[in-house]
């Protein structure tokens, strides 16, 4: 009983310590090093897309193991973590760091060795407001698995790299402002990957540019306004990233000066 006391308070020590003393550790190709396997996804909409990290086991009997997930806090946020393995002592840590990299370990010992099958890990993850397409990578820090004194695998890295964020908004462009019977009407061209457009307004090119409204369409119609009076006009796409909004940079100002309805039948 004391000798696996010993082991139990030894192997979620490690955690802490050799789990991340940087081992020497071989790449494995395809995410794959039997008997463990990582799979990763990204689902949802693509204005509130979610990653999830699975790390699976075939069939295999362990007593023990120490394993790490890198992944770039940059880019992503953990939502959710956990460790499938029900053992008689676990240790799951998300705040784990690796010199300037961010990640979660997970250790667990069992006093017996018992037989496991399917998910060993799962992590749920947030893309980042405003983050532009690219590639992230998930490094996965297999230490050790042992099944007694008998290890089962040790010192691997596998790497899974998924596609996240979305195309970089650019501002709108032919943006014009006309005046109709009723108001002035302001309009450009889409911007490819835009969910929709804010308008702004100002009373000199240089001036406050206030809010008017927003609109999925590519165009506007600023019905509040005064006859002999210039009004400067902005528009900038913006994307939604679940709660949030991503803007592009703003168009270039355009100008019109209001005329009376007369005069403007008038030509």
């Amino acid at each position: 009983m004391m000798i696996k006391s010993i082991k139990k308070a030894f192997v979620l020590g490690m955690t802490s310590l050799i789990l991340f003393a940087g081992l020497p550790a071989t790449t494995a190709h395809a995410a794959d090093s039997e008997p463990i396997h990582t799979v990763t996804s990204v689902s949802g909409k693509e204005s509130n897309p979610v990653v999830t990290y699975e790390l699976k086991f075939d069939k295999t009997r362990v007593t023990d193991g120490r394993i790490a997930v890198l992944y770039d806090p940059e880019v992503l946020t953990l939502a959710q973590g956990k460790g499938n393995v029900n053992f008689s002592e676990r240790d799951f840590n998300k705040d784990y760091k690796e010199g300037d990299q961010t990640g979660v370990s997970f250790a667990f010992v069992h006093d017996e060795g018992k037989y496991v099958k399917g998910s060993l890990l799962t992590l749920t993850f947030y893309v980042k407001p405003g983050i532009e397409s690219q590639s992230t990578t998930f490094k996965t820090e297999v230490f050790q698995i042992s099944d007694g004194d008998k290890d089962v695998l040790t010192n691997v890295v596998l790497d899974d790299t998924v596609e996240v964020g979305r195309p970089k908004l650019v501002a709108p462009a032919n943006v014009q402002a006309t005046q109709g019977l009723i108001g002035v009407d302001v309009s450009w061209d889409e911007v490819p990957g835009a969910d929709g457009y804010t308008v702004y307004r100002a009373e000199s090119e240089n001036g406050t540019y206030k809010v008017l409204g927003s609109t999925s369409g590519n165009s506007y119609n600023n019905l509040w306004v005064n006859k002999n009076r210039t009004y400067y006009f902005q528009v900038k796409a913006y994307q939604k990233q679940g709660k949030e909004k991503v803007y592009s940079e703003p168009s270039a100002p355009v100008s019109i000066k209001v005329k009376g309805l007369l005069e403007k039948l008038g030509g």
